[in-house]
């Protein structure tokens, strides 16, 4: 990333660009991100423990509808929020290898990424997800501290979800359209345990690692803390766990970790 590009991207954060302590923070997890940079989703997946052949056969059904997904997203304009079809692929995987009783993801959006842990769940036939977002009403027109943008309530919360992904859930998704520094406590009161976390909402450091420091506890053995567009805060986080540069690979800033990984893969 050119000079030019990165202070552009400064600029229109007001986390990264209150205090050159910030800035160069952002600056360094961008560079340490990059030279661990994966550009194939199963070889990230195995990275993880998931034998990613095994796991992603079920995918090949999905694969059209989850891809007019994040094509639908693209094409409705700018601030829309969702991650890539890579991404959604990692997802779909872990929920496929890990058979989760229960996932939490932070920020909707449009709905891309609960469209792809929704195909794994239904594939799978058991578990719950739980997706916490913003009220839209507190959300419209507001410019985050990362940065970002979004315009996605216009057309509501989760609109891109497939009406297939919708009705195979039922009522096993949960939408909680609360602020998420109250709703995620409350949230990991009530249920006994997480499989798979994953955060993609406010991607400003510290908000990122209160999160991540909320729900590692609460992941069970096996479980996964995924989180997208990663930065200083996972750097940090990783560094707190002593686990080094074990979590620093990734797919285009898109950061995963596994509680107690073991040796074989899974399934």
């Amino acid at each position: 990333m050119g000079l030019l590009s990165f202070m552009r991207e400064v600029s229109g954060a007001p986390c990264y660009r209150r205090s050159l302590s910030a800035t160069a923070k952002y600056g360094y997890a961008k560079w340490v991100l990059s030279r661990f940079r994966e550009n194939d989703p199963e070889k990230f997946l195995q990275g993880l423990g998931v034998r990613a052949s095994r796991t992603l056969r079920g995918y090949e059904q999905w694969r059209p509808e989850l891809e007019r997904v994040v094509h639908d997203v693209q094409q409705a304009s700018d601030g829309q929020g969702g991650v890539s079809s890579a991404d959604g692929l990692v997802l779909y995987g872990l929920v496929r290898a890990l058979e989760p009783d229960y996932v939490v993801e932070t920020g909707v959006a449009a709905g891309v990424s609960t469209s792809y842990i929704g195909a794994g769940l239904i594939d799978n036939g058991h578990g719950h997800l739980f997706s916490i977002e913003l009220p839209p009403a507190e959300e419209l027109a507001l410019v985050c501290a990362d940065g970002s943008r979004y315009i996605w309530q216009d057309r509501g919360v989760g609109w891109a979800i497939p009406a297939s992904i919708r009705a195979g859930l039922g009522g096993r998704h949960r939408l909680i359209l609360r602020d998420v520094r109250k709703a995620l406590a409350e949230l990991l009161r009530e249920i006994p345990y997480v499989d798979i976390f994953f955060h993609d909402d406010l991607h400003a450091p510290e908000h990122m690692l209160w999160e991540y420091s909320l729900v590692w506890p609460r992941i069970r053995p096996g479980g996964v803390l995924v989180s997208d567009d990663s930065n200083y805060g996972w750097i940090q986080f990783c560094r707190e766990l002593r686990r080094g540069e074990e979590g620093f690979p990734n797919l285009d800033r898109l950061t995963a970790l596994r509680k107690g990984l073991r040796t074989a893969p899974s399934e």
